[in-house]
């Protein structure tokens, strides 16, 4: 479990370009372990660019970012994001063409666990998530919008990743989804996990213990009662 005070994302000097348009511009600022973070601004302004290269799934023009003291790079991108990340995404991430059972035991891989063992984890948590009557023989591809985005959202609970990056994960969703995907992302991983939300959503902003504000290529992190950090 991480402890909340620890510092688990320092991000240095970090700026981010599209050929001659700058959308971070020497980024510095540390994240702390066991916290829940919005990162909010107007359309454009580098949301999900800066969840990516946080997530090392884009690369900064400049600077660096270092994850737990480790450096978000090739070299070690495989290991944090077999051990650290959980991802969830407005598109859901899934593969189509497979089944339930299939797309959830991915978040089994770096878990000893026994297969018959991997069925109860994975039934209970789509219990506990509203959906006891789906089956996990169920192809992903017949599944709604909503179930499939609480099947993401089983997966990641189930690999119990201590850092969760969320881009727009109920920007696809109607409202009673849209709440209980954001109830269990806030409320199952509490302080286990840092989370980082990028969304335009008042609704999941106002619940988390931060605000990450991206304005004119630079960061301001208030609490969610808009007091400077």
């Amino acid at each position: 479990m991480e402890t909340r005070g620890k510092v688990m994302i320092e991000i240095k000097n970090l700026s981010k370009r599209f050929d001659k348009k700058i959308v971070l511009n020497k980024i510095n600022c540390q994240l702390e372990a066991g916290l829940s973070y919005a990162i909010v601004g107007k359309s454009g302004a580098g949301k999900t660019t800066f969840l990516n290269i946080l997530s090392g799934l884009e690369s900064p023009t400049a600077g660096e970012v270092m994850i737990d003291h480790e450096a978000v790079n090739n070299k070690n991108l495989p290991k944090l994001r077999r051990e650290k990340f959980g991802f969830i995404f407005q598109n859901f991430g899934l593969i189509d063409e497979e089944t339930v059972a299939d797309n959830l035991q991915i978040a089994f891989a770096n878990q000893k666990i026994a297969k018959k063992q991997q069925t109860l984890e994975m039934r209970a948590i789509l219990d506990e998530l509203d959906l006891k009557n789906l089956p996990l023989d169920q192809k992903i591809y017949a599944l709604s919008g909503g179930e499939q985005q609480r099947v993401a959202l089983a997966r990641i609970i189930l690999k119990k990743p201590t850092i969760v990056f969320a881009d727009e994960p109920t920007g696809s969703l109607d409202a009673e989804n849209s709440k209980l995907i954001i109830d269990h992302l806030l409320t199952d991983f509490g302080p286990k996990a840092t989370i980082l939300i990028a969304t335009h959503d008042p609704q999941v902003w106002n619940r988390c213990d931060r605000v990450i504000s991206i304005e004119n290529q630079q960061i301001v992190i208030t609490k969610n009662n808009g007091e400077k950090l």
